[in-house]
This record gives C-alpha cells, sequence and structure tokens, in this order.
C-alpha cells in the first residue's frame, strides 16, 4: 500500500468553533489535487473536520471518488496527551494495513499535530515531546509499506506543488 498524508490548508484561525480554508487555503488544496491528479487513488480519506474535508474535496473531484470520513483522525484537542493521540495514530494505520493489503494507493487529509503522531507510528517511531515531523499547509507525506513488511518513507512535508513555498 502507498499511504499518502496530508495536512489541510490554510485556515482562518479565528473563526470559532471551527476555522475554515482561507482563499490561499482553498488555492493550496487545489493546487495539491491538480498534482495529486497524475496518480491513481483508490481511496480518499478525511477527518470529521470541515478544513479536512475541503482539502480534500479538490483531490477527490479530480479522482471521482468521494472523500470519506475517517472519524479517529482528528486534530489533537486540548487536554489530549502526546500517548493518547499517538495511540490513535497506531489503530488508525493498524486499521488501514489491515484493510488494504495490496496495492492501493490511499490518501488522508488530517491535521499538523495529528499528522506528526500519524507519520510515527506508520514508521514505527514513537512520539516525542522534542521531536515533530514538520507539516506546512497541504504538506504531502508518502510511505509505501511493503510486501516483505518494510516501511519507505519516500517523502515528508512536501509541498512542491505551491508556487511560492515559504521556505
Amino acid at each position: 500500500m502507498v499511504l499518502y498524508i496530508a495536512r489541510h490548508g490554510e485556515t482562518n484561525p479565528a473563526q470559532k468553533p471551527e476555522p475554515l480554508l482561507t482563499e490561499t487555503g482553498f488555492d493550496q488544496a487545489k493546487r495539491l489535487g491538480e498534482r495529486m491528479a497524475r496518480f491513481h487513488l483508490d481511496r480518499v480519506f478525511a477527518s470529521s473536520l470541515i478544513r479536512a474535508q475541503q482539502t480534500a474535496k479538490e483531490t477527490a473531484d479530480r479522482q471521482n471518488l468521494p472523500v470519506e470520513i475517517f472519524p479517529d483522525i482528528y486534530e489533537v484537542e486540548n487536554g489530549e496527551t502526546s500517548d493518547s493521540a499517538y495511540k490513535r495514530a497506531v489503530a488508525a494505520i493498524k486499521s488501514l494495513r489491515e484493510q488494504f493489503t495490496k496495492d492501493e494507493r490511499i490518501i488522508v487529509f488530517a491535521h499538523g499535530t495529528f499528522n506528526n503522531c500519524l507519520i510515527s507510528a506508520a514508521l514505527g517511531f514513537p512520539v516525542r515531546d522534542d521531536f515533530n515531523f514538520c507539516q506546512e499547509n497541504t504538506g504531502l507525506t508518502c510511505i509505501r509499506f511493503m510486501p516483505d513488511g518494510k516501511t519507505k518513507a519516500e517523502f515528508i512535508n512536501d509541498y512542491g506543488h505551491l508556487d511560492n513555498p515559504e521556505f
């Protein structure tokens, strides 16, 4: 299985209770969708938060696929421990690996802090408070689960689909 992990596009954090994509966020999502159109995807998953679904829709529409809600991949919430979020991520990876056992290509749209846990879980790394996998808006990670049981991180936080990256 090839697992793509993407962070949602830019939001306006002043919007409460749930920030939505800004105009820039929609543009970022569109550019990621255009990038992913080059690849055949079998499934498109998003968290239950609207900003992840808005971002996922741009990719799903180009693949003629629905955006499927994956309830356990929501952002780390206030008061939630890293251990608790990591356990959710481990369970999510386990579920995906059990469900997709061949050459499927799937993409998951979630959130910066949770994606750190998800990437760590996929690679078999513990989550540490002094380290994280950077996740820019619409940053894309690709992890390949090999038939021999090995896992390969092909790239992490790639945002080459954006014209003017910040870095």
